[in-house]
């Protein structure tokens, strides 16, 4: 699905929704979806005509594994480095244990977990807050997990990860508190991402918000305070 000239949403991927940003020459990829996505990656940038070897680097929101699942696998196929925020790289590399997820989805994520087989990656890049990376700044929005980023272009564009969600038709709504490591974290960077401006908005989960992002960003904010 084309977002806008140069941004993508690759088609059917398990997990939490991946993005390309093709430029001329090079190849950004937002997100990997669940283990077992690679092929699909490849396979949708063949379609817009280019090779893997232009994928320069994979960026992760953050180190949960509907997000990083498919980073090991695609990795190779690329030779792309992979870049993740500080905080979050001890659970990309298999140093600390991945996000626990409370309440009545623990068990179904635990056993999904052992299903589809997490494959650690030592990330080649460590970011931190207004770090650049792709054309974009890195805000670094803790409280979904501790290193949790959005990929910002002021005026334009935010990458949101699981910062927040949105619905089917595309309009923001609120976290998971299930799937929250620090929900009072997470509201503070929701409070954070407001004061931004940007036009169209990419979630981790949810249909693209375009036209006028931010302000339904605040509208949110202004309804859920």
């Amino acid at each position: 699905m084309r977002i806008v000239p140069g941004i993508w949403k690759v088609d059917n991927i398990r997990g939490a929704n991946s993005y390309l940003v093709v430029s001329k020459d090079t190849v950004l990829v937002v997100d990997t979806g669940m283990p077992g996505s690679a092929r699909k990656i490849i396979d949708f940038l063949a379609g817009l005509g280019r090779k893997p070897n232009e994928v320069e680097c994979i960026v992760l929101t953050h180190a949960d594994i509907d997000h990083s699942g498919s980073t090991a696998e695609l990795r190779e196929m690329t030779g792309a480095r992979v870049a993740i925020h500080i905080g979050d790289a001890p659970a990309l590399s298999g140093e600390r244990r991945l996000k626990e997820v409370k309440g009545a989805l623990s068990p179904v994520f635990t056993l999904m977990s052992k299903i589809m087989k997490f494959r650690p990656v030592k990330p080649d890049l460590l970011l931190k807050e207004g770090d650049e990376i792709g054309g974009f700044r890195v805000v670094h929005t803790p409280g979904h997990t501790v290193g949790h980023i959005c990929l910002y272009q002021p005026g334009d564009l935010l990458f949101a990860g699981d910062a927040l969600r949105s619905d089917k038709k595309g309009n923001p709504i609120e976290m998971s508190k299930q799937m929250t490591l620090d929900i009072e974290g997470a509201w503070k960077s929701v409070r954070r991402i407001a004061g931004l401006e940007f036009d169209i908005f990419l979630p981790g989960h949810g249909a693209p918000v375009i036209h006028d992002a931010s302000r339904k960003v605040r509208e949110l904010l202004g309804n859920v305070s």
